[in-house]
């Protein structure tokens, strides 16, 4: 999330509005909005229901990947704080238009697989 927070102006320039779903419980939700001084909203669905609909990957998530993944992140100044909610549940990334179609997707293969920001935000320049 940090790397989308990073890029908040130009997705609001690109008439784009953030908003990340978390798992856990309220106050694990705000607690975490509050730590990461996040930008943009956060919601939460502890059932997961968003997480099924967006058809998201419930996995263990660890792998070679994961961990170079960890590195290159702690690099960046990133760490890894509390599991909050459910730690097999893996993340994306949907970019929804007015009319609610989905006009971008990706699906995280495992724990810090995440979309580039700015191909995000390409596929919403281009609509």
């Amino acid at each position: 999330m940090a790397r989308f927070a990073a890029h908040i102006d130009q997705f609001a320039q690109a008439g784009a509005h953030l908003v990340a779903i978390g798992n856990g419980h309220t106050f694990m939700a705000q607690a975490f909005a509050k730590e990461s001084n996040l930008p943009f909203p956060l919601y939460t669905d502890p059932s997961r229901a968003v997480y099924k609909l967006a058809g998201l990957k419930r996995n263990l998530g660890l792998g070679f990947k994961t961990f170079k993944r960890a590195l290159e992140a702690k690099r960046q100044g990133h760490y890894q704080t509390a599991v909050a909610g459910d730690p097999w549940q893996q993340g994306g990334v949907l970019v929804i238009n007015q009319g609610g179609e989905i006009i971008y997707q990706h699906v995280d293969d495992g724990a810090g697989d995440s979309a580039n920001p700015l191909d995000v935000l390409a596929s919403i320049q281009n609509r």
